[in-house]
């Protein structure tokens, strides 16, 4: 990474992302982050605000422009967004606040239409985020999080963004698939020091939504119960 012209707090974020992840001594659960990072097959997009308009159009362009792309980059590649760290304090409500934000802005403001094959009832196993025409896998994390490690950053929201077009050779109905997401969850029950949070499922299995595990609680006992997106509660 080019970083003459990058302020502080962007290359702060880069830094501590990177020393994370590549962790050798906590391997990071996802190692198909660790994969695209070592291998430079990650890119980034760096934000002065999750509300300024301005600077959330800069984001879903530079979004837009990573999905026409990343087939030409690698089959495991990534897009990691950081926002600016706040002076003050957030409180973790404030945090999600930011990360719905964020995402109800791209999708009100996708330059294409929702992908038809996927549904738009966020209560339907099959749904997922879209964007630029795809699928698309999201995590977020935040300075909000102890015992959820996997999910805690330093510095400010972070988002990664996986089309889904990196994972559909290893969709939950292959081998291939059961093996990556066994040894996910062994890397979680390891890196954490809470079990795993009862909403992480597999996508497309009935009862896993996949918008619930975009931001997880920091206990297992809470779950997000109405979907920030559509604002629409379970059997409404």
């Amino acid at each position: 990474m080019k970083h003459n012209a990058l302020s502080q707090w962007k290359i702060k974020s880069y830094y501590d992302f990177r020393e994370n992840i590549l962790d050798d001594s906590r391997p990071f659960p996802c190692y198909f982050a660790v994969e695209a990072e070592k291998r430079g097959h990650s890119r980034y997009i760096f934000s002065e605000s999750a509300y300024n308009k301005d600077e959330l159009l800069k984001v879903r362009d530079g979004i837009y422009e990573y999905i026409k792309t990343y087939k030409t980059i690698a089959k495991r590649t990534t897009l990691v967004i950081f926002f600016k760290p706040s002076e003050s304090i957030l409180t973790s409500e404030e945090y999600k606040e930011q990360f719905w934000h964020v995402l109800n802005f791209l999708r009100e403001n996708d330059p294409e239409p929702w992908v038809e094959s996927i549904p738009q009832d966020p209560y339907n196993s099959k749904w997922e985020f879209c964007f630029g025409g795809e699928p698309i896998f999201v995590v977020s994390r935040m300075p909000i999080y102890n015992a959820r490690k996997s999910r805690y950053t330093s510095g400010g929201l972070e988002i990664t963004l996986q089309p889904r077009g990196t994972l559909d050779d290893i969709t939950g109905d292959t081998k291939k698939g059961q093996q990556v997401r066994k040894v996910i969850r062994e890397r979680l029950e390891v890196y954490d020091d809470v079990e795993i949070h009862p909403d992480i499922g597999d996508y497309g299995v009935e009862g896993a939504y996949e918008w619930k595990q975009y931001v997880l609680p920091e206990r297992n006992e809470e779950s997000v119960m109405r979907c920030p997106i559509t604002g629409a509660k379970l059997n409404d």
